[in-house]
């Protein structure tokens, strides 16, 4: 059975609540051997003594020779009664009626061998655990939840063929080229956004900068010589395009790399050394324009969702006061952006009112997001049976989240990580706008991920997983410190916020550190175990009850929230290692299915060779045209499995029986001692569930 298979055998036989569905190899034996006389069937039995054989043999070829065949079938009786009271310890003498049965079964196995294979598939324990943990593995999208998945997810096959090993798209003409400069120069946003629209929808690619200018003109649009209406208008359909533009032309499109490094004012390593050095990477220009704009808000401007628009007023003071000529003061005010330039210039963002501007940054960071999560998620799936260091960090391959965060392999806390961090410590500290707050949340786990799937360790040429690394543990630490810095004294913000973090992982992690301000070990990772010890030394009783706490004292924690806290990470615990999928496998034996994923495209439409109808002859064949047509259209998309990944079972085996004792042990403790002081209903309600129990 392997060494494996082994670590679950033993850890079932010293299970009591096991020894109910997983008995002795003896036992099983036996069982095989009792079903198969149900269903007259041919089971693998192999006998400990010859005389059993030669009892079934002679059975055949003397049938006359009572006094022989007696002696012998006295023999294997007392050997078969040995051996069972053996195998069940405390079992009841077989009647002559079951050796005899026995005895027939023994002698057909004889007479016809076992299949090659005696073992049922369903107990190959090993083979099933790595697939449902290869499960956890494979599945990208669950690996960063709440971020935007690209539909190349769900069709492995389709975005291998036309995005990771495909040439250029198609690109515009020279009249198209021309017609996109002519409204850009000559601020026709309209209709330059409609041309865009165009080739998009026909397959080609507009060029390099296109995305850049689109960033752009969300910054700069102002209404000087359009009303706030068609300000709305172009605003919005600018930001439908660009999210149009990447799931097209998807940043997992190989041939299109460089471009997306430029766009994110990464360069292209061949191209390092020829980098200018005032060229800044377009995530930290706007993580430090958001930073600066939130200054400059009020409490209540943060926590709005404010309009992206405001009507432009003419303001000629500054002018007056410098005595500036008529001409000057008209080109200030009346001329447009410049584009040819290609430089992004913020004098007409700046006039904006702070409301304004924290709108507009906020979009744009939502759409260099949406790139970043795109192509992490394509990465993790086209790299998804080698994710090791060597292969995370290559130059040529490694992904965009590596690249703009500055990881390395011995570095993750990084200036920009830190400002990030900070500045969401700042957003929750000041109750900014969910949606808004969202995006500084998406990228808090776009970096927690990114660093934790740095840490993933191989042995013996297999990955271990799950896992946290040890990197990801103080990464998450010192996370937990930036954001304590700018919220000392509020109870029930970390109580609105655990909630609301996306990883599994990293709420647990958040929660312990949160608990370890009061009086949770120190010294100890989070894990069933630790719960037991926290029920164990009645630690309860430190925190006072929610009706002794005044309404208006926000800086003590009760004892209501003390248990729900805990038990929403032991939850989130066990979503993580999907500690409930392995115990319900572990009872049921049931086969473990691989992912599968969609291997072709939907309403494709194949044709054979045409065939050719004659005017003279429609009236006369109008019956047959369907036939004659001859046409076959797919209205599915066939699923294929998807690969089993190399997970090293050895050790998270047994990591998954430690934790699964210690919450039978959780369970006992609390059915038993604890229910009597405190109300822990909501506790056992979900043990009895993780459990089957009724």
């Amino acid at each position: 059975m392997g060494s494996n298979g082994e670590v679950l055998l033993n850890f079932a036989m010293n299970s009591d609540s096991v020894n109910t569905i997983i008995n002795s190899t003896a036992d099983f034996a036996e069982i095989v051997l009792d079903n198969s006389l149900k269903f007259n069937k041919t089971v693998p039995f192999q006998p400990q003594d010859s005389d059993v054989e030669m009892v079934s043999v002679r059975s055949d070829a003397e049938p006359d020779a009572n006094k022989s065949d007696s002696k012998a079938n006295d023999k294997s009786d007392a050997k078969l009664d040995g051996e069972s009271i053996l195998e069940s310890g405390a079992k009841l003498q077989a009647t002559p009626e079951e050796v005899f049965a026995r005895k027939g079964c023994l002698k057909r196995t004889m007479e016809c061998p076992a299949p090659p294979n005696p073992t049922p598939e369903k107990r190959n324990w090993s083979r099933n655990l790595r697939i449902l943990i290869s499960n956890l593995y494979i599945k990208s999208e669950d690996r960063l939840p709440g971020a935007c998945v690209s539909r190349c997810l769900y069709n492995t096959s389709l975005c291998t063929q036309r995005h990771r090993c495909s040439a250029l798209p198609d690109g515009p003409n020279f009249s198209a080229v021309q017609a996109l400069r002519t409204t850009l120069h000559g601020q026709h946003y309209d209709t330059f956004l409609d041309i865009l629209e165009m080739m998009v929808m026909q397959g080609v690619y507009p060029g390099e900068g296109v995305f850049d200018r689109l960033i752009d003109m969300a910054m700069i649009l102002i209404a000087k010589e359009i009303s706030v209406k068609e300000l709305g208008d172009i605003y919005n359909k600018l930001i439908r395009i660009f999210f149009l533009l990447v799931d097209a032309f998807p940043p997992c499109w190989t041939a299109l790399r460089p471009y997306y490094l430029s766009f994110l004012g990464v360069s292209n390593p061949a191209l390092r050394a020829t980098r200018s050095t005032d060229s800044t990477q377009k995530l930290q220009f706007y993580i430090d324009l958001l930073e600066e704009n939130l200054m400059h808000c009020s409490d209540e401007e943060i926590g709005e969702n404010t309009k992206f628009y405001e009507k432009f007023v003419f303001n000629f003071s500054e002018e007056e006061d410098a005595n500036m000529s008529q001409e000057t003061v008209f080109l200030r005010h009346v001329q447009q952006y410049d584009w040819q330039s290609g430089k992004l210039c913020l004098d007409d963002f700046k006039r904006m009112s702070p409301a304004v501007r924290l709108a507009r940054v906020c979009d744009v960071l939502n759409m260099l997001t949406w790139v970043l999560e795109m192509e992490f998620l394509s990465w993790l799936d086209h790299n998804r049976l080698r994710q090791s260091e060597s292969e995370m960090f290559q130059e040529n391959s490694r992904s965009f989240a590596w690249i703009v965060f500055g990881m390395s392999a011995g570095t993750r806390l990084t200036d920009i990580v830190k400002q990030i961090m900070r500045l969401y410590g700042q957003a929750v500290a000041k109750s900014m706008y969910p949606e808004r707050q969202r995006i500084l949340q998406r990228l808090v786990s776009l970096i927690v991920e990114a660093s934790n799937t740095a840490d993933l360790k191989y042995k013996d040429n297999a990955v271990i997983y799950p896992s946290l690394g040890p990197q990801t543990r103080l990464l998450i630490e010192e996370f937990f410190k930036i954001f304590k810095s700018h919220n000392r004294k509020k109870i029930s913000t970390y109580l609105k916020t655990i909630p609301q973090l996306d990883h599994p992982y990293l709420r647990f992690e958040f929660t312990d550190h949160f608990l370890k301000l009061f009086f949770f070990p120190k010294k100890t990772d989070f894990g069933p175990e630790k719960v037991v010890g926290e029920f164990r030394a009645r630690q309860w009783i430190k925190y006072k009850l929610k009706s002794e706490i005044e309404d208006d004292d926000d800086e003590q924690l009760s004892r209501e929230d003390y248990l729900a806290l805990l038990l929403s990470a032991l939850k989130d615990y066990d979503k993580w290692l999907n500690l409930g999928g392995f115990w319900k496998y572990l009872k049921s034996m049931e086969l473990v299915q691989p992912l599968t994923a969609r291997i072709s495209p939907v309403g494709r439409v194949v044709r054979e060779a045409p065939k050719v109808f004659r005017l003279d002859a429609l009236d006369e064949d109008e019956h047959t045209w369907k036939e004659r047509m001859n046409t076959k259209v797919i209205t599915g998309r066939p699923k294929g499995n998807l690969p089993v990944a190399r997970i090293n079972t050895g050790k998270i085996c047994v990591r998954y029986g430690a934790d699964v004792r210690q919450m039978r042990v959780l369970r006992q403790l609390l059915q038993n001692k604890v229910h009597k002081e405190v109300d822990v209903s909501e506790w056992l309600t979900y043990l009895n569930n993780f459990f089957c129990y009724e």
